[in-house]
């Protein structure tokens, strides 16, 4: 009698077998499935751009350290404004450097005009500014309009320095020293060389 009752029974264990080896195995897969890591997206652009910023700050840092090099001497260069230097002068002037002292430098007028006189009033008030002073002298040819003040190399900021005393624009009336200086009769090899211009020639 037992016999064709036990197999319902085995059939029912059965099911029961399988429904809690799938559920088990559902429950597995889930807990695998909230362990993986996942990527932070939003996270991402944000440490890029700290990093960015990081760099730039370190670049600056090292720009700035790099540019004083001696007690209130810095290095660093700057172009004319204008962006072309005049003629063929030096491009760009040393920003913050003072050039130096009038003592060490060492000055020639020549009078491009008619005014008698304006080399020598220009060269005592130069004198009183404590430069070497050199003879003034004439320049041949047409008188110039407009004075010029000419530069040894390496004395480009003590040039600018006497092109303001004069009323001069320091960037704009400063010059190399020219190559063919026959028109100076009298040359003494100056650091620098004032071509006096009718707009700055008196006697006065």
């Amino acid at each position: 009698m037992n016999g064709p009752m036990s197999r319902p029974n085995n059939a029912a264990t059965i099911r029961g077998l399988l429904l809690v080896i799938v559920a088990v195995a559902v429950g597995v897969y889930l807990l695998r499935g909230t362990d993986t890591p996942t990527l932070d997206t939003a996270s991402t652009p944000t440490s890029v751009a700290s990093a960015q910023e990081e760099a730039a700050t370190e670049q600056e840092e090292t720009v700035a350290s790099t540019e004083t090099t001696l007690p209130g001497i810095v290095v660093a260069t700057s172009a004319p404004e204008n962006g072309a230097a005049p003629d063929d002068s030096d491009a760009g002037t040393m920003v913050g450097f003072e050039g130096r002292p009038n003592e060490e430098v060492s000055v020639q007028v020549a009078n491009s005009t008619t005014v008698r006189g304006a080399a020598g009033q220009k060269t005592d008030f130069l004198k009183t500014k404590g430069f070497i002073i050199k003879t003034p002298i004439n320049m041949k040819g047409t008188a110039l309009d407009r004075t010029r003040v000419h530069h040894q190399p390496g004395s480009i900021i003590e040039a600018q320095n006497i092109a303001l005393l004069l009323g001069l624009d320091d960037q704009n009336d400063v010059y190399k020293m020219p190559t063919d200086l026959s028109a100076y009769d009298g040359y003494d090899e100056p650091h620098v060389l004032i071509a006096l211009g009718i707009d700055k020639a008196s006697a006065d």
